[in-house]
């Protein structure tokens, strides 16, 4: 009895923590609720750093802090368990299946998201670097956000084109980073130090950054300054046209996928009509035309039926 109530209890919380479309009702109560102590976690953080509100609301802060930490380390902790439950095939298995979803990419930003608090406890770090980690709770809403999973999705779909522009910026920043510590070397000996220093400044040139602290002298130097400028607007243009159309392919699957149904009713009475194939058979007197069924109720009328003629006098058949 007591193992089925843990099974239940465990298939109950599979269906809080699941991820996947569609979710509950009670799986989008928690998200919200989840999501709200993200952002005050966060907040209490950030306004943590200012000297004065930090003095005043010191104590305010600490509870918050150990409250947070406390439910994240009891999600996670959950989750784990009832990873199992999942729709997941792969997490099925109760070792190797809960081992696979500890190594997941959400796993892990919910085991750091409590692990800096944890180890701040035991005094075995710097507290102000811990309560810096402390920010990396953030990551925890991409799980609840739409967006990023199609983000994520376009990423998938599209690693190949990806691959090939990074190639593509790789490749303009080593040649264009070697060919302006050979120019600009002899000129400016003190800021064209080394070829990573001139790589440098390509990857300013290329994301049209321009901080100013390297620029080319020579006029070698200014022509492929331009040239890797055009070259870096191009490639980045091209980026951000492969994500926006992979974006909207997505967004436009994932609408067609989750399209509510659209019911429509008539204003006016709907008439059926229901057409019967009545057979014939002809009086043998009058010779008129009788039915040999009737069309609505379905008895057989008798051939030797009586018919009267308009005058009042009786047929026999």
């Amino acid at each position: 009895m007591a193992k089925l109530s843990h099974r239940y209890l465990r298939r109950q919380l599979a269906t809080i923590f699941e991820d996947e479309e569609p979710r509950s009702r009670i799986t989008w109560l928690f998200d919200t609720a989840l999501a709200v102590l993200i952002v005050v976690n966060v907040s209490c953080v950030i306004l943590e750093s200012v000297e004065s509100i930090r003095r005043d609301l010191a104590f305010v802060f600490d509870l918050l802090e150990h409250a947070a930490t406390t439910i994240f380390a009891t999600e996670y902790v959950l989750r784990v368990w009832a990873c199992v439950d999942l729709r997941e095939p792969s997490y099925r298995d109760p070792l190797w299946g809960r081992l696979r979803y500890m190594r997941s990419f959400f796993a892990v930003v919910d085991l750091v998201s409590v692990l800096p608090a944890i180890v701040g406890f035991f005094g075995a770090a710097d507290l102000r670097v811990l309560r810096l980690l402390r920010l990396l709770r953030m990551l925890k809403l991409v799980r609840h956000s739409t967006t990023f999973g199609l983000l994520f999705a376009v990423l998938r779909e599209e690693r190949q084109s990806i691959s090939a522009l990074l190639f593509v910026l790789l490749l303009t920043v080593t040649i264009a980073g070697s060919l302006m510590f050979m120019i600009e070397n002899e000129r400016q000996p003190e800021v064209f130090t080394s070829i990573p220093v001139a790589m440098w400044w390509a990857i300013e040139t290329l994301t049209t950054v321009g901080y100013g602290d390297i620029v080319p002298m020579t006029a070698a130097g200014r022509v492929i300054g331009g040239v890797v400028s055009i070259v870096g607007i191009g490639t980045l243009a091209l980026f951000s046209g492969l994500i926006t159309v992979g974006f909207l392919d997505q967004l436009r699957n994932y609408r067609e996928q989750h399209a509510k149904p659209h019911v429509v009713i008539a204003e006016s009475s709907i008439a059926i009509v229901q057409n019967f194939a009545v057979p014939e058979a002809k009086d043998a007197c009058a010779g008129a035309t009788m039915p040999a069924v009737c069309p609505h109720c379905g008895v057989a009328i008798a051939k030797s039926a009586a018919a009267h003629r308009p005058g009042g006098e009786s047929l026999r058949a």
